[in-house]
């Protein structure tokens, strides 16, 4: 089964292109994609046809490049004749990273109207996190992304900053405060709206948050923003409860947790195409 048409939500001459690039991208370099997305869709509802895609996807290749003493880079960047930044990583650099703590793929993964992709791989994938990640990491790297935007803080105010960057600590404070109301269990949602729903937040909070959406997909906020009241104080919260977060134990990597992930990362090596 083809990936699900989305001409509806956005330019469908963008995603036409898209999807045909990642054909070929399998054809010419011999390998299958397992997922591919536009992050936009993290943060907005509906883009406009000037919309800017910026993809990431998952890829493997067959199982004799993984046998070579000289494989190429786990990562791949992609030309396209559309305004796009196309880049994926390897199923291995997949697995490995999410062992890490790092959660992205998991987000990736969600991404609504994929360009291209296996069905089955998305569930998959968020299966194989929930049984040998680590939910604790997980809270720790969006924790970091918020630690490191620290400076920017004037006194108790987040002074002005990109749209883009603000959605970052909007979704990672959200993703936080999420995994603590959910005792560091499961996988929370990806879409920026979806999170906030799965959270218990003030309504003011969910108010700024929805107002912030509706303008930037207006097209009202052009270059920097500052952040509302609510936003501020969710941001700030999340950034103080940083030492009780880095004081929790982490799970350990056992031998059976590799064994796990070879077994997850041959299956997909062998699946055959949708």
């Amino acid at each position: 089964m083809g990936a699900p048409s989305q001409a509806g939500s956005e330019s469908s001459s963008v995603f036409m292109e898209l999807e045909k690039s990642f054909r070929d991208l399998e054809n010419e370099r011999n390998l299958r994609v397992l997922h591919a997305g536009d992050l936009s869709h993290l943060y907005l509802h509906k883009k406009s046809e000037a919309h800017y895609a910026n993809c990431r996807f998952i890829y493997i290749r067959s199982i004799e490049h993984y046998l070579s003493l000289f494989p190429v880079d786990e990562t791949v960047d992609i030309d396209v004749n559309v305004p796009a930044n196309v880049s994926g990583w390897d199923l291995k650099k997949t697995l490995i990273a999410l062992l890490k703590g790092n959660p992205e793929p998991l987000d990736w993964v969600q991404l609504r109207d994929p360009y291209a992709g296996h069905d089955e791989f998305p569930k998959s994938l968020i299966s194989f996190a929930l049984e040998h990640c680590d939910p604790v990491r997980f809270a720790l790297y969006h924790y970091n992304r918020i630690e490191r935007q620290k400076h920017r803080f004037d006194g108790v105010s987040l002074g002005e900053i990109v749209p883009e960057r603000l959605y970052d600590l909007i979704r990672s404070s959200l993703v936080l405060r999420w995994y603590n109301q959910n005792r560091y269990q499961g996988v929370p949602p990806s879409r920026l709206s979806d999170i906030a729903e799965a959270t218990f937040i003030r309504p003011v909070l969910r108010g700024e948050i929805e107002e912030l959406v509706e303008r930037s997909e207006a097209g009202m906020i052009k270059d920097v923003v500052r952040p509302a009241g609510a936003i501020n104080d969710l941001i700030l919260a999340e950034l103080e409860a940083g030492p009780a977060l880095l004081a929790r134990r982490r799970r350990q990597f056992t031998q059976e947790t590799a064994a796990q992930a070879d077994r997850f990362f041959l299956k997909w090596a062998v699946v055959p195409k949708n």
